[in-house]
């Protein structure tokens, strides 16, 4: 078998391949007891001690793998879940990675109410779940607001003069602050959650471990 493929009969768990989530579920995992080894350049690593291979992934991907069944399990953040808008199973909230997506403009536009931001442009990387959501406000108004995404620096579009407004999350409000923007919680997310695939070959082992965790 090539190094970079899973046994059959194994579990296939996604989990984030770099970043703070990494860190903490990989030390939550190490915790529960799995053990492995992550060769240099390859996101597969077969688990020794469990019939389990873990399948290292950008965190914006995993909930698309889980949910068209390439992979059996995975733990990503339910942002990333509502914004790939795919049918998996919560299994379980992991109780970190506390964050809320809101829309943010600048201070100095002292907006109070979202709906007046309706029609304007709009950057984020939640697409999906940023044009749901003004999508309430362009039917009321007669208007259409302009959603325009972008992988990262969310929070400068307002400030180079490419947005009216940002959708993105929110963890301390830190950088926010520091870029001069105002807060309206859009959507709130306590928890990255870990989520299974539907159906699954190996649901009952996924259940097994989780009583363990």
């Amino acid at each position: 078998m090539q190094a970079n493929q899973s046994p059959p009969e194994n579990c296939r768990f996604a989990i984030p391949k770099k970043g703070r989530l990494h860190d903490k579920v990989t030390a939550m995992l190490k915790g529960a007891g799995l053990e492995w080894r992550r060769e240099s350049r390859l996101d597969v690593a077969l688990c020794g001690n469990m019939p389990i291979t873990l399948i290292f992934l950008p965190a914006s991907d995993i909930a698309k793998y889980v949910g068209e069944g390439n992979v059996d399990l995975g733990i990503t953040g339910y942002d990333v879940v509502k914004e790939s808008d795919v049918d998996v199973e919560h299994v379980m909230d992991l109780g970190f990675g506390k964050c809320k997506l809101c829309v943010q403009a600048q201070v100095a536009k002292e907006v109070t109410d979202v709906k007046t931001l309706a029609g304007g442009r709009i950057v984020t990387s939640f697409p999906h779940l940023t044009r749901t959501y003004f999508d309430q406000f362009d039917k009321e108004l007669g208007v259409e607001t302009k959603v325009k995404f972008v992988s990262g620096s969310v929070e400068a579009a307002c400030g180079l003069g490419l947005a009216d407004a940002v959708v993105d999350l929110v963890e301390t409000g830190t950088t926010m602050r520091v870029r001069l923007l105002s807060c309206s919680p859009l959507l709130c997310y306590k928890n990255s959650l870990s989520y299974l695939s539907i159906p699954s070959l190996h649901s009952h082992n996924i259940r097994l471990q989780d009583s363990k965790w």
